[in-house]
C-alpha cells in the first residue's frame, strides 16, 4: 500500500507567517501601540496564504499555514479595533476642544447676568470668606474620616461624607444669609 508522499513545501513561508502573527498579535494587546501591529498582521497574512497555495500545489502539510493565518487574522482585528478607538478619541477630542471656546463664553456670559442681577447687593467678601471657612471644616471632617474609614462599610463611609459635606453647605449657606441681612440693612439707610 502506497501512502501519498509529503513534501516540505509551504512550511518555511508558513513558519514566517506564525511568527509575524505571533508578534503581531503580542503587540496588539498593547495599548496606545497596538495599532503598529497591523502592518505586521498583514504581512503574516500574505505569508500564510503563501504557504497554503504552496502546501496545496506541493502536496505539503497545510496546518502551519493556516494557523498562521488565523493567528494573522486575530491579530489584524485588534490592530483595527485600536485603531477605531483612537482615531475615534481624537475625533472626540477634537470636538471638545473645538467647543471649548463656547463654555469659556457661558462662563463669562454667566459671571455678567450674575452680576447685573445681584450687583452690589451683596457682600462677595463676606460670601467667600464664609465659603473658604465652610470648605476647610469639611476638608478637617474629610481627613479626620480617612483616618476611621478602615473600619467602616461604604454605607457608614458615605453617611459620614455626606453628613460633612451638608454641614460646610449650611455654614455657607448662613454665610450667605449673613451677607443678604447686612446689605439689606444697607438698603433700608440708604
Amino acid at each position: 500500500m502506497d501512502y501519498p508522499r509529503t513534501s516540505t513545501e509551504g512550511q518555511v513561508m508558513g513558519i514566517i507567517g506564525i511568527v509575524l502573527g505571533i508578534l503581531s498579535l503580542i503587540v496588539a494587546f498593547i495599548p496606545c501601540v497596538g495599532i503598529v501591529a497591523f502592518f505586521p498582521g498583514v504581512l503574516a497574512i500574505v505569508f500564510s496564504i503563501i504557504s497554503i497555495v504552496q502546501a496545496s500545489n506541493g502536496n505539503g502539510k497545510k496546518g502551519l499555514g493556516i494557523a498562521a493565518l488565523v493567528i494573522s487574522i486575530v491579530s489584524v482585528v485588534i490592530a483595527v479595533v485600536w485603531i477605531v478607538v483612537i482615531s475615534g478619541t481624537a475625533i472626540f477630542a477634537d470636538e471638545v476642544f473645538n467647543k471649548s471656546g463656547k463654555y469659556e463664553l457661558f462662563g463669562k456670559e454667566f459671571k455678567d447676568a450674575f452680576d447685573k442681577e445681584i450687583g452690589d447687593e451683596i457682600d462677595r467678601k463676606s460670601i467667600t470668606d464664609s465659603l473658604e471657612k465652610a470648605l476647610r471644616e469639611l476638608e478637617e471632617d474629610l481627613d479626620n474620616l480617612d483616618s476611621t474609614t478602615i473600619e467602616m462599610s461604604d454605607k457608614e463611609t458615605a453617611r459620614k461624607v455626606g453628613t460633612a459635606a451638608a454641614k460646610a453647605l449650611k455654614k455657607a449657606a448662613e454665610g450667605l444669609r449673613e451677607s443678604n441681612a447686612k446689605s439689606d440693612s444697607l438698603k433700608i439707610k440708604n
